[in-house]
C-alpha cells in the first residue's frame, strides 16, 4: 500500500518500534565496534520486515533509512569481507537516524491518539440526508461513531486499530484492496480486526458482486433498514451471548452415532444421539434440536418415513434435517430430498465437510426463520411486496367472481426503470402518493409497491367502466397531489397502465406485466389519464408505426441496451460430485416490450430479421460469465442456446474467435446448444459449423432430440457432444430410458435433460441414465 509521507499509518507504528528494538538486539556491530557475522542474516531479516511494514503505512523516510541500512550490510556479507570504519560509522548513524525517526513519528501523533478514543465505528461517507439517520442510530445505541470522507482521513484515524466495524460506501471500492492489506496484517499479528460493511445506492448485481470479490459479506442497499443495520452492527460491537447450537443424531450404529456426537461436540455443537429411531419425536420434543443428523436405513422406520411425518408437524417444519449414509444410489437420495430433507451427505464423509454443512444449514434456517414476513413487506412505505400483489393475482383468477365482477391491475410509474438512483426521492413519492390513494381503495383492492419506482394495484369492481372510472379517478388525484410536490429532483411526471385481468393468459404474473408495460409507455408518451394494455397498438398507430416494426424496434433496442436478461439454472452431474453445468436462458427484460411469439426469444429473433444479432449478444455475454467462472477458480461448464440461423451465418465463428482472443479464453468449458429439427433443414451446413466449434473446444449440444433412429442417425453424422431429450420423453418409462441411454452413450454423447419446473415432471430413472440432471426445481 503505497503512500505519500503525509499519510504515515498509526497502526503500524507500534510494529515498527517492536522491529527496531529486535533490530537493535541483532545489530552486527558490537559496542567494541568489532563486525558480528553471526547476526548478519537476523538482522537482514529485521531490516526486511521494517522496511515491508514502513512501505505499508506510507512512511517513506522510513523505508529510505531501512534500504540504506540493508544495502550496506547485505554488500559487505556477500563481499565475506569485514566493513572498514566508515561502513561502520555510517551503520550506527543510520540506526540513529531511525530510532529518531520512529520517536518523532510517535510523538507527532501524540496528541491525536486522545481526540478519538474509544470510536465504536468509523463511517466513511458523503453527507447525505440518510447518511445522518445512520449516525444517529448509532449514536441512540450509545455507540461512538468517527464520520470521514475521504480514504486517507480512515489510514491517518488514530482509531483505525481500535475500532470495531468500519461502514464504507461503495464508491470508495477501488481503495477496498488497500484496506484489507492493513486489515490482514492485523489478523496476521493477531489483532483486532475492524469488521468491514457496505451501504450501497443502488440494488445492482454488479457492485454486489465486487463487494463480494473484496471478500466482504454484509451489504446494505439504500435506502437502508436502519433496524437490520443497527442488528448486523451490534453483533460484531456488543456480541450477545450465543446459546449452542443443538444437534439430535438419529443412528442404529451406536459407533457411528459416538463418532458423530464427538465430531459435532468439538465442533462446538450440543448434540443428543438416539439409536432407535421410533423414539425422534420424543427427542426433538424434549431436546428441541436447531438440526436432525439422521440415518437412513434403520430397523422399525427409515429416515425418509422419519422424515415425513416430522413434516406433517407445522411446528417442526423449520428444522433441517440431512441424511448422512452410506447410500450413493441417486434414486434414493432425490426420494430422501423429495420427502422434506434439507441435505444428503454420503459416508465417508470429510469430517470438515460434515461440519460445515451442519453449522451453515443451521444458519440459514435460523435466518429464514428470524425473517419471518420481511420479504413480503416493503420496510420504507410499510406497502407490502410485489410477491404478495402476485400472489392475490393468482388466486384472484383461480376463483371465480362473484356477480360477474371485473378485475383490473393498475401500474403508476414514476420514474423510467434507469432513472432510479436517489431512491429516497422516489420513496418520498410513493408515502405521498399512496396516503391520498388508499382513501379511494375499497377494502378487497389490494395495493403493493412493485418496483422502487412503482406501485400495483389489483382492483375489483362491479364492470369493466367502473375499472376504468377509478384508473381515471387515481390518475386526477395522484397529479394534483404530484403538482404540490413538485422539484428539481422530481418534475411530477408520471404514467399510469391499465390491464384487465381475463382467462386468456395462462402465466398471471403477465398481467401484471401487461400494466407495466403499459404505464411505462404511458410515463414515457405523457398520456393525459391512462393507458391500457389493448390501447397500446393504437397509440404506436398514431407515430405511424406498424406493429411488427415497433416491436423489431424494441427487440433490436434491447439487444443494445443490455435489456436481454439470462436466467441461471444449474444442473449437476450424476456420476462426478460437483461438476456442475450452468445454463442461461435468455429473456426480455419485463421493462421492454417485447411480446414473445410461442413464447420463444428464437422465433421472434428470427420473425426480426435479429437473429444474428441475439447469437453475438448470447455468445458475448456467456464468454463474459465463462471468463469470471475461470478467474474465480471454479470448475462450472456454461451452456448458450444458440438459434439455427447460426449455421448460415458465415460470420459467427469468426466473431467466437474474436471474442476468444479478446478476453485471452479457449473455448474449453462452453457448450452451445442448438435445435435439432431446426438444424435438420441443412445438415451439411450444421456438420460444418459444430466441426469449427470443435475445433475452438467448444462442446455442441442437439435439443429437442426426439431419440429415435434416424435422431440417432443424424447424432452420428453431426458428431456433437450430447443431446437434450425431447419433454415428452422425459415421463419415459424403465426400458425406454435404458434403450435411449444405451444408444446415445454409444456413440460418445452425454444426456443433459431439459429445464423443467417441477420435480414430477421427470421420471427418477433419468437419475441413473442421464448424465447431468436439474439441481432444483421451482415448486
Amino acid at each position: 500500500m503505497a503512500m505519500s509521507g503525509e499519510n504515515e499509518n498509526n497502526q503500524l507504528l507500534h510494529l515498527l518500534t517492536e522491529n527496531l528494538q529486535q533490530l537493535k538486539s541483532s545489530w552486527p556491530i558490537l559496542p567494541s565496534g568489532i563486525w558480528n557475522a553471526s547476526s548478519v542474516m537476523t538482522a537482514l531479516r529485521h531490516l526486511s520486515e521494517l522496511t515491508r511494514k514502513s512501505r505499508q503505512s506510507g512512511l517513506i523516510s522510513v523505508t529510505d533509512i531501512t534500504q540504506a541500512i540493508d544495502d550496506i550490510i547485505t554488500n559487505v556479507y556477500q563481499n565475506a569481507q569485514q566493513p572498514d570504519l566508515a561502513d561502520i560509522d555510517r551503520l550506527n548513524q543510520l540506526l540513529e537516524d531511525l530510532q529518531q525517526k520512529i520517536q518523532g513519528i510517535q510523538q507527532q501523533r501524540v496528541s491525536a491518539t486522545s481526540e478519538h478514543q474509544n470510536i465504536d465505528l468509523i463511517y466513511l461517507h458523503n453527507s447525505n440526508p440518510s447518511d445522518n439517520l445512520i449516525i444517529e442510530a448509532i449514536h441512540n445505541n450509545g455507540w461512538q461513531v468517527l464520520s470521514i470522507r475521504t480514504i486517507e482521513e480512515l489510514f491517518e484515524s488514530s482509531s483505525f486499530e481500535q475500532t470495531k466495524v468500519i461502514l464504507i460506501d461503495t464508491q470508495y471500492l477501488e481503495s477496498v484492496d488497500q484496506v484489507n492489506q492493513v486489515l490482514d496484517q492485523l489478523s496476521v499479528e493477531k489483532k483486532n480486526r475492524p469488521e468491514l460493511i457496505f451501504l450501497t445506492p443502488d440494488c445492482d448485481i454488479e457492485i454486489r458482486l465486487q463487494v463480494l470479490r473484496t471478500g466482504v459479506t454484509q451489504c446494505f442497499t439504500k435506502p437502508i433498514n436502519i433496524n437490520d443495520l443497527i442488528l448486523s452492527i451490534s453483533k460484531v460491537v456488543a456480541p450477545p451471548h450465543e446459546p449452542s447450537k443443538r444437534v439430535l443424531v438419529v443412528e442404529d450404529d451406536e459407533s457411528q452415532a459416538n463418532f458423530a456426537t464427538v465430531l459435532l461436540n468439538k465442533g462446538g455443537l450440543k448434540t443428543l444421539s438416539i439409536t432407535n429411531p421410533l423414539s425422534v419425536l420424543d427427542a426433538v420434543q424434549q431436546f428441541q434440536p436447531d438440526l436432525i443428523l439422521m440415518d437412513l436405513y434403520m430397523p422399525g422406520a427409515n429416515g425418509i418415513e422419519l422424515t415425513q411425518v416430522i413434516r406433517e408437524k407445522v411446528e417442526l417444519m423449520p428444522i433441517p434435517i440431512v441424511f448422512l449414509s452410506g447410500e450413493d444410489d441417486m434414486e434414493k437420495k432425490l426420494l430422501a430430498l423429495h420427502s422434506g430433507a434439507d441435505d444428503f451427505l454420503t459416508k465417508p464423509v470429510r469430517p470438515q465437510h460434515l461440519l460445515a454443512t451442519v453449522k451453515t444449514r443451521i444458519s440459514r434456517a435460523e435466518v429464514v426463520f428470524s425473517a419471518g414476513n420481511k420479504g413480503y413487506i416493503d420496510h420504507t412505505t410499510g406497502l407490502e411486496s410485489r410477491k404478495i400483489l402476485l400472489r392475490s393475482l393468482d388466486c384472484s383468477t383461480q376463483k371465480t367472481p362473484n356477480n360477474n365482477d371485473t378485475q383490473g391491475i393498475i401500474s403508476v410509474r414514476f420514474a423510467d426503470p434507469d432513472q432510479h438512483r436517489h431512491s429516497e426521492i422516489y420513496t418520498a413519492l410513493l408515502l405521498e402518493t399512496v396516503k391520498v390513494v388508499n382513501a379511494t381503495l375499497d377494502a378487497n383492492d389490494k395495493i403493493a409497491r412493485t418496483s422502487i419506482t412503482s406501485i400495483g394495484m389489483l382492483i375489483v369492481r362491479e364492470s369493466a367502466a367502473a375499472v376504468e372510472q377509478f384508473s381515471d379517478t387515481i390518475y386526477k388525484v395522484i397529479k394534483e397531489t404530484l403538482n404540490k410536490l413538485a422539484t428539481e429532483s422530481h418534475s411530477g411526471k408520471f404514467g399510469i397502465g391499465l390491464a384487465f385481468i381475463d382467462s386468456s393468459q395462462e402465466d398471471t404474473d403477465s398481467y401484471l406485466l401487461q400494466a407495466e408495460t403499459a404505464s411505462l409507455n404511458a410515463y414515457r408518451q405523457q398520456i393525459r389519464g391512462y393507458l391500457t394494455h389493448q390501447d397500446q397498438t393504437e397509440v404506436l398507430e398514431t407515430d405511424e408505426t406498424s406493429p411488427d416494426q415497433f416491436q423489431q424496434q424494441q427487440f433490436n433496442n434491447a439487444l443494445v441496451t443490455n435489456l436481454i436478461e439470462f436466467k441461471e439454472q444449474a444442473f449437476s452431474a450424476t456420476n462426478q460430485s460437483g461438476n456442475q453445468i450452468i445454463e442461461l436462458s435468455p429473456r426480455p427484460a419485463p421493462a421492454t416490450d417485447i411480446i414473445l411469439i410461442s413464447d420463444s426469444i428464437f422465433l421472434t429473433a428470427e420473425q426480426y430479421q435479429l437473429s444474428d444479432k441475439l447469437d453475438q449478444y448470447i455468445c458475448q455475454f456467456g464468454l463474459n460469465f465463462l471468463g469470471k467462472t475461470a478467474l474465480s477458480g471454479s470448475a462450472k461448464k456454461i451452456l448458450l442456446p444458440i438459434s439455427a440461423q447460426a449455421i448460415h451465418n458465415d460470420t459467427f465463428v469468426d466473431f467466437i474467435k474474436s471474442e476468444l482472443r479478446r478476453l485471452q479464453l479457449v473455448g474449453t468449458g462452453l457448450i452451445m446448444e442448438f435445435n435439432l429439427p431446426a438444424l435438420a433443414k441443412d445438415l451439411k451446413k450444421a456438420r460444418y459449423l459444430l466441426g469449427e466449434l470443435s475445433s475452438l473446444g467448444i462442446d455442441t449440444l442437439l435439443g429437442n432430440f426426439a431419440c429415435n433412429e434416424t435422431a440417432y442417425k443424424v447424432l452420428a453424422y453431426l458428431n456433437a457432444d450430447g443431446v437434450r431429450p425431447h419433454f415428452t420423453l422425459l415421463k419415459a418409462d424403465f426400458e425406454e430410458i435404458n434403450d435411449i441411454a444405451t444408444q446415445i452413450h454409444s456413440l460418445n454423447a452425454k444426456i443433459i435433460l431439459p429445464r423443467v419446473d417441477n420435480f414430477d415432471q421427470v421420471s427418477l430413472y433419468w437419475s441413473e441414465a442421464a448424465d447431468y440432471v436439474q439441481s432444483s426445481y421451482d415448486f
